[in-house]
């Protein structure tokens, strides 16, 4: 299942970290977006291919994000639609989604 997350996400991780840990992530490398590691594809860009994911990596974009941005949201890791039962993001959330990764990929 697309972007399904373990237990690890809800209960693993400080306050200031955010519930993931670097175990949890992986870096795009065509689009260089932060992805669950369960996703198979980017839920940015689509890319199926290769994925930074070593801790120390995705670490360092843990932290730029959230210094950029705040706490990680799984929002902001996956295609929160997929996960179902989670609910669907609406157009304003999508768009704000959307607003973002572009942000991060213009001025990272």
């Amino acid at each position: 299942m697309d972007g399904v997350v373990g237990m690890s996400w809800q209960t693993a991780g400080s306050p200031e970290a955010g519930p993931f840990r670097e175990n949890d992530l992986k870096i795009c490398d065509l689009c260089g977006a932060l992805n669950l590691a369960a996703n198979r594809e980017c839920f940015v860009c689509g890319w199926r291919g290769r994925f930074e994911r070593r801790r120390h990596v995705v670490r360092v974009a843990m932290d730029d994000v959230e210094r950029a941005y705040g706490k990680l949201a799984l929002e902001d890791l996956t295609d929160v639609s997929r996960l179902g039962g989670v609910g669907v993001l609406a157009l304003g959330g999508r768009l704000g989604q959307a607003l973002r990764t572009l942000w991060r990929w213009l001025f990272a």
